[in-house]
């Protein structure tokens, strides 16, 4: 009887062990959990802290340095936008959208987006790609039975990863632009522009390097085509653009939806001075769209921005294939950066991996730049063929977000201004042989006292008429202009031709008259 109280103070022990046991758990399981949303709430903090620094003296900083940027190297108008995330955060217009009208771009001014577009098309293929509808890995043959270059057995390898990352066998942009003038519907018939790439050679085994290749996006426009069964106007605007909101993005003829007063005219360089021309759909036809159609703004292409960065309302790609397609596959031909599957182009800018995509049109020059590690991008638009500035100009933005001192950039003598020059000094040359040309047929009309000087001049004349109409009648380096000539530099060849053609002629006809006095002499 006496052990029974002994046994309930055992009992009542071991219960008061187990509430404190119980108060213990309590108390680590609570300071868990405190800790773990103290943790959450740091990382959202961290996360969130480029757009915190982005504050009113930084975004003076991009304004001041943009505007410099622009001043500098006379650029007629253009806008940037700053995107953090899911928002567009800053936007501000530089310059005139039109010389007429005097009006500042704004992030709503549709400007045309050229190579930007590639970007849009390579998400179309890698979309596909997740359906199960495509494989990358696979040759382009695949998809496109009758499709092939001229080296057959290589042609045959080519995939549509190499495509993608520019790396189809050595071909470039040189070998395909100017097979729009192939064949009288290549200009706006994408498939039968595409099937004038069996006249082009592959110099190298596909994926051996990178060879920037605007033509391989449009094989790739075309896959878009027979893998779907839609056109490939209506697969973007369906699966791409809808679901971004990119309401403002646009090819070609769908323009004529907007205001014209919305419109950015596009300038272009004719002999060193920068003149508006047609839009560049006009210039170049449609065959071309998938690898440069596009006409879009800042606030559109901030959402594509935003959807690189993971932070769109609807995702178009999972993350994995996000992360895959943007490892580096080949170098460009520069060396400084790499091609990747997402038709976007990878580099190391101030320690910190950034992505970046350049748009070079006739009349426009753009850039979108983003960098994953800061949940940050960059969208550059100008209205005029600017090449050499607009990635500079997004780089120094972006390292001015990253807290480092921006370059300068400094192009007084562009590509297509020296282009200009060029062009100047063969028409200046054309005048002067023309008037030598009439200087000589009057005074010494169709006589040469020496037969040498004349065989001599006949052989330059002629090696030099030859060339020119071996150059003419062969080399496409373009799309645009007369058969893929700049018209200022198409000028100056044509000029220089008829001339070197009528020297020719010249010396040609005064040693027939050589041989006819000598044969009337008795000498021959």
């Amino acid at each position: 009887m006496n052990k029974i109280p002994a046994i309930v103070h055992i009992s009542r022990i071991r219960d008061e062990g187990a509430g404190m046991m119980i108060l213990k758990t309590s108390k680590i399981l609570f300071l868990s959990i405190f800790i773990w949303f103290a943790a959450i709430s740091y990382l959202a903090e961290a996360s969130a802290a480029p757009s915190q620094k982005i504050n009113e003296e930084t975004l003076a900083q991009i304004s001041d340095y943009v505007r410099e940027q622009f001043d500098h190297n006379r650029v007629i108008g253009g806008a940037v936008g700053i995107i953090h995330k899911d928002r567009l955060i800053y936007s501000e217009g530089f310059g005139v959208a039109d010389r007429g009208r005097n009006d500042t771009p704004t992030e709503k001014t549709v400007y045309f987006s050229a190579s930007i577009t590639k970007a849009l098309t390579a998400t179309a293929i890698l979309q596909l790609h997740e359906q199960g509808k495509l494989d990358i890995d696979k040759p382009v043959h695949t998809y496109i039975p009758w499709f092939q270059f001229q080296h057959s057995d290589r042609s045959l390898k080519v995939t549509l990863n190499h495509l993608l990352t520019h790396s189809a066998g050595g071909i470039g942009s040189f070998q395909t632009d100017g097979l729009v003038f192939a064949h009288k519907d290549a200009k706006d018939s994408l498939e039968s522009y595409v099937r004038q790439f069996s006249k082009i050679r592959l110099s190298e085994e596909p994926g051996q390097s990178g060879n920037y290749c605007n033509g391989c996006y449009d094989v790739l426009g075309l896959v878009i085509e027979y893998v779907s069964g839609m056109s490939y106007y209506d697969y973007m605007q369906q699966n791409i653009f809808e679901p971004l909101g990119m309401k403002d993005t646009k090819f070609g003829p769908s323009l004529d939806q907007f205001d014209e007063t919305r419109l950015a005219t596009e300038y272009t360089w004719f002999l060193t001075r920068k003149l508006p021309i047609k839009r560049s759909f006009e210039e170049f036809g449609r065959a071309q769209d998938p690898d440069g159609g596009a006409y879009s703004t800042i606030e559109d292409l901030g959402k594509f921005i935003s959807f690189q960065l993971g932070h769109a309302n609807q995702q178009l790609l999972t993350p994995l294939s996000m992360e895959n397609t943007r490892i580096g596959y080949v170098a460009t031909e520069l060396g400084d950066a790499e091609y990747t599957a997402s038709g976007f182009e990878v580099k190391e800018l101030q320690q910190t991996k950034v992505y970046y995509k350049t748009g070079d049109g006739i009349g426009s020059s753009t850039v979108i730049l983003f960098i994953p590690n800061h949940d940050l991008g960059i969208a550059l638009m100008i209205g005029e063929m600017h090449p050499e500035i607009q990635l500079p100009v997004a780089e120094g933005i972006a390292s001015i977000l990253m807290g480092y001192a921006p370059e300068t950039t400094d192009f007084p003598l562009t590509f297509m201004k020296l282009i200009g020059i060029f062009s100047i000094a063969l028409i200046l040359l054309s005048v002067l042989l023309i008037g030598l040309f009439i200087r000589r047929g009057l005074r010494r009309k169709l006589h040469s006292r020496s037969i040498l000087r004349l065989c001599l001049s006949l052989l330059v004349w002629g090696a030099v008429a030859a060339s020119l109409w071996l150059l003419i009648l062969t080399v496409r380096p373009s799309a645009m202009g007369v058969y893929g000539y700049p018209y200022d530099l198409a000028m100056g060849i044509g000029l220089i031709t008829i001339v070197s053609n009528l020297w020719l002629g010249y010396y040609f006809l005064v040693l027939i008259n050589f041989i006819r006095d000598r044969y009337n002499r008795g000498n021959i």
